[in-house]
C-alpha cells in the first residue's frame, strides 16, 4: 500500500497571517497539481485536532516551514501522531531555516529522520525545482514502505526481520511445493501468450521448447502469486529450486522485473531493498556479483536481468548448473550508479561508474557480464565492499539514494570517499 504524502504548512502568528497565507498560496497549486494534499496552515496548538493528527500520522508528511517560531509545534505534531519519517521545506525568509534545523534536531532525538530542503524564496523558480526534488524523493519513499513481499523458499530469519523493520513491511513465505503446484496448473494458452511476448525481445532460436515452456510456466505461476496475494515484490531462493526441479527461474525473474514487479534472486532481501529504491525512482536495475577488480575497473556478472534495461539479449544455459535457462544481455553505454548494502541494513554505499563493455565475455562467469570504470583506484575494493551482490542502476542517482536511505534510517556513504580517505 502506497503511503499518502501530505503537505503540512506551519507558521507562527507573530509573523502575521497575511504574510504566511500569501506565501502558502505561491506554492500550494504546485503540490495540488501533483496530487498531494495540502492541509490548512497550522499556527497554534488549537489547530492540532484529532483529524489532523490522524491524517499526518498515516502519511509521509512534508513540513512546509512558512515562518520561524514553529519548532515546538512541529515537534509536538510529529511525535504525537507517530510518524516514522518526514521531509522539511524551508526558505531564507522569516527565520524559516533556523526553525527547520531546530525541528530536525528535536525529532531526530525521538528517532524520526527528517530531511531539510532549502529554497532561497518560496516564490522563486528555483524553489519550484526544489519542490520537484522533494516530491520525487517523497514519492519514492512512499512507494517502498508498507509492502507485502513474497519469498519463495527459505530466507535467513534475521534478514527477514531487518527487512520488515527498515521498510515497515511484511514478508510472506511461498514453498517450492506451492510454486510447483501452481506451475502444473498453468494453461498452454497462457504460456503461448508469454512466449510470443518473449520472442519479440529475446533470441530464442535453437532452444529446447519443453524446457523453455517450463521456464515460462514458472513466470506465469509467480505472476499469479503476485496478483492473487496482493504482493508488491518477490524474492526467490533459486539454487535449491533449480537443483530440485532441473529448471532455473532466471527467465521468470527477468520477466517479472520487466513487468515492474521487483524480483530478486537468491532470496536476497538486502538487494531487493535497493532494487525497490531504484524502481521508485523510475529505473530498472540489475543485481550482480562482483567477480573481478583491476585498477579503476570492476567486473560484474549475474544470470538474470530485466530485458528492458538492456539493448540485446539471448537465452543460454545457467552458469554453474548448466541447466536451462538464463539470459546473456548487453547494456547501453553511459553513466550508472553501483550501490551495495551491508548485512544489517545499516549502511548503503554508492559508486558512480561508466559502462565500458557488456555481454557474454567469458564462459567462466554468470551469463550477463559488464565491465565498469570509476574515477578512483578500486584495487582494494574487495576489502571495502559492503556486500557481494551490488545493484547497477542507470544514471547518477547518488543524491536521491542518499536522501531515501536517510529517511529509512539507513546511513549512506560514497565508495569514492572510502577509497580516498580510508
Amino acid at each position: 500500500m502506497v503511503v499518502d504524502i501530505v503537505v503540512v504548512p506551519l507558521a507562527s502568528k507573530i509573523h502575521g497571517p497575511q504574510y504566511y497565507e500569501e506565501l502558502l498560496k505561491s506554492v500550494k497549486d504546485v503540490f495540488i497539481s501533483n496530487n498531494v494534499k495540502v492541509l490548512n496552515i497550522i499556527d497554534s496548538d488549537e489547530v492540532l485536532s484529532k483529524d489532523v493528527l490522524d491524517m499526518v500520522g498515516n502519511s509521509l508528511p512534508i513540513l512546509l516551514i512558512l515562518t520561524g517560531g514553529t519548532s515546538r509545534l512541529a515537534t509536538k505534531l510529529l511525535t504525537t501522531c507517530g510518524v516514522r519519517r518526514a521531509l522539511i521545506v524551508a526558505h531564507e525568509g522569516h527565520n524559516s531555516l533556523p526553525s527547520a534545523i531546530s525541528i530536525r534536531g528535536r525529532v531526530e532525538r525521538e528517532g524520526i529522520p527528517a530531511y531539510i530542503f532549502l529554497c532561497s524564496d518560496l516564490r522563486s523558480s528555483d524553489c519550484l525545482r526544489t519542490i520537484d526534488t522533494v516530491l520525487r524523493v517523497g514519492k519514492a519513499v512512499a512507494q517502498i514502505v508498507n509492502l507485502k513481499v513474497g519469498v519463495v523458499g527459505s530466507v535467513d530469519d534475521e534478514e527477514r526481520e531487518l527487512f520488515e523493520e527498515v521498510l515497515n513491511s511484511k514478508v510472506v513465505s511461498i514453498s517450492y511445493e506451492e510454486l510447483e503446484r501452481r506451475v502444473s496448473e498453468v494453461r498452454d494458452e497462457e504460456v503461448l501468450e508469454v512466449l510470443r511476448r518473449f520472442e519479440g525481445s529475446v533470441d530464442v532460436s535453437d532452444l529446447n521448447t519443453d524446457y523453455l515452456r517450463k521456464a515460462l510456466k514458472i513466470y506465469v505461476a509467480l505472476r499469479g502469486f503476485v496478483e492473487g496475494g496482493g504482493l508488491n515484490a518477490l524474492a526467490i531462493n533459486c539454487f535449491p529450486y533449480l537443483i530440485k526441479y532441473g529448471v532455473t527461474p532466471c527467465i521468470a525473474v527477468s520477466l517479472l522485473n520487466d513487468d515492474g514487479v521487483v524480483t530478486a534472486c537468491e532470496a536476497d532481501l538486502r538487494s531487493l531493498t535497493l532494487m525497490l529504491m531504484s524502481k521508485a525512482l523510475g529505473r530498472y536495475s540489475w543485481i550482480a556479483n562482483l567477480v573481478g577488480v583491476s585498477s579503476k575497473q570492476l567486473k560484474l556478472a549475474h544470470c538474470t536481468i530485466a530485458t528492458k534495461l538492456t539493448t540485446r539479449c539471448s537465452v543460454v544455459t545457467h552458469f554453474e548448473s548448466g541447466y536451462p535457462y538464463s539470459l546473456t544481455c548487453k547494456l547501453p553505454e553511459g553513466t550508472y550508479t553501483l550501490v551495495g548494502i551491508d548485512r544489517d541494513f545499516s549502511t548503503i554505499a554508492t559508486l558512480k561508474v561508466r559502462l565500458l563493455s557488456s555481454g557474454l565475455m567469458s564462459d567462466e562467469m554468470c551469463r550477463t557480464q559488464a565491465v565498469v570504470e570509476a574515477d578512483v583506484d578500486l584495487s582494494n575494493f574487495p576489502n571495502i565492499a559492503l556486500s557481494n551482490h551490488h545493484i547497477l542502476i542507470p544514471g547518477d542517482v547518488v543524491n536521491d539514494l542518499m536522501i531515501i536511505s536517510y529517511l529509512l534510517g539507513v546511513e549512506s556513504i560514497k565508495y569514492e570517499l572510502v577509497v580516498s580517505y580510508g
